[in-house]
């Protein structure tokens, strides 16, 4: 772990500057939590608008270093280590990119995520500390979140003995769902599905997956093949999780931005394959399966990124997301864009009806329009913060500024419209999916 990050190196200018949360007898700098989050957004938002050079390939600036201490070693369980439900911070920590007992700071993860994957940071910066606020503790002295569970051997000032405006304990991304884990990944569990294991691969769906490119003459698992893959996904759990909910956060935007990450970011580089290339050995390799197209086997921890490869040459904005996000969920699969979740068993899906939404300028025709969509599931989430922090901190004025501001740098940037609240029949949109939707219920609320 690093260690604490000095109280003097948050001494910048900014229109937050001075805003502080005493906690445990430490006076923690949130401020530089939200200047950092709203200098990346909109140096990120500033990136997407200038004109991009088609990039050549560079095999020194692109190789992703595998050796000495990046070197591939398999988590210690036993002393603590932890390993989570996404491959690509799974892999992190086991090259050392992140540190290898899995508990990592805010800092940690944007470094690592644009230097190994091409990670643009203003994507890597709202992640880490959204993920930061709802799994570790961002009032802290080095703020930061478990890539898993939580680790035994976890550095104690992380989250101040437990002592740092938490009412429970800290969960780590896993513990996160409805939030920052959720239903409907291409290879992992659902938390309230019959099994219930959100780390590990579930070998039936990654098998499902793999077996699209197996016999392709050059297999690769690029958006297409992870979508074609996605789609079904939704509808298996519709029929399977009777808990299955899919709202407008963590639903249309965490769990699709996953899928983008995968089909965009492990991809290898070469002359040969300017813009990337997933093949089958790769793909294996990142979520930690081996062995030939009939006996595919999973090993827990053995997640790695595979020797001579490279990453993007420019990193994966914002907007870069969006667009495929976009492409994706609406255009191609439109279902991927029905909010709502399982009412009373398997096989109950009601989707949310836009007409319903009462407050906002928002509805079924122009939600499809422009960056309607986006600004939808951002503004939730901004209504939907108040109630989700009160379960987890015991202060949340701090903590909803910083998200706050973020947020509307994103409006901003996205030009969103101005409306009122978002309600449905005079019910504030997530105390209407709370009392709807029995997934919701067992988070005490999701977004």
């Amino acid at each position: 772990m690093h260690a604490p990050i000095p109280l003097d190196a948050f001494k910048k200018s900014s229109p937050v500057a001075g805003r502080t949360a005493e906690v445990g007898g430490h006076n923690i700098p949130i401020e530089h939590w939200a200047t950092l989050m709203k200098d990346s957004l909109v140096e990120g938002f500033a990136q997407a608008k200038r004109p991009r050079k088609r990039s050549t390939f560079n095999a020194e600036a692109q190789l992703i270093d595998v050796h000495g201490d990046h070197e591939f070693i398999m988590p210690n369980f036993t002393a603590g280590d932890v390993r989570g439900p996404c491959p690509g911070l799974n892999t992190l920590s086991n090259h050392n990119y992140l540190p290898r007992n899995g508990m990592a700071s805010i800092s940690q993860y944007i470094e690592a995520t644009q230097k190994v994957w091409g990670m643009g940071p203003d994507i890597s910066t709202i992640l880490a500390v959204y993920g930061t606020v709802f799994g570790g503790n961002i009032l802290s002295l080095n703020p930061g979140v478990s890539i898993g569970g939580m680790s035994s051997t976890a550095n104690p000032e992380q989250i101040l003995d437990n002592a740092g405006g938490l009412l429970g304990e800290v969960r780590g991304l896993s513990g996160t769902h409805n939030t920052f884990e959720v239903d409907g990944s291409n290879t992992r569990n659902d938390k309230y599905d019959p099994i219930g294991n959100v780390d590990d691969t579930n070998m039936t769906y990654f098998g499902r997956l793999y077996a699209k490119q197996k016999d392709a003459e050059v297999p690769n698992y690029n958006l297409d093949v992870m979508f074609e893959h996605a789609i079904e996904r939704w509808y298996q759990d519709i029929s399977y999780n009777p808990n299955f909910i899919y709202l407008p956060w963590s639903g249309w935007f965490v769990r699709n931005a996953a899928i983008i990450f995968s089909g965009e970011l492990f991809n290898n580089h070469s002359d040969e394959y300017p813009e990337g290339i997933l093949g089958k050995e790769a793909f294996k390799m990142i979520y930690g399966v081996s062995g030939p197209d009939d006996n595919l086997v999973y090993t827990k921890g053995s997640d790695r990124i595979p020797e001579n490869y490279y990453r993007r040459p420019e990193d994966f904005l914002f907007m870069d997301g969006a667009k495929d996000l976009v492409t994706y969920t609406i255009l191609k699969y439109p279902a991927l864009f029905s909010i709502g979740g399982n009412t009373n068993g398997v096989n109950t899906f009601t989707g949310l009806d836009f007409a319903d939404i009462t407050g906002g300028v928002f509805n079924a025709a122009n939600l499809l329009e422009g960056n309607n969509a986006l600004c939808f599931a951002f503004q939730f989430v901004k209504e939907a913060s108040p109630n989700m922090l009160s379960s987890l901190y015991a202060t949340i004025g701090p903590i909803l500024s910083t998200l706050t501001e973020a947020l509307d740098v994103v409006f901003l940037s996205l030009d969103c419209p101005a409306y009122k609240d978002l309600s449905v029949n005079g019910t504030d949109l997530f105390s209407y999916f709370n009392a709807t939707y029995p997934g919701a219920q067992l988070t005490n609320g999701a977004v």
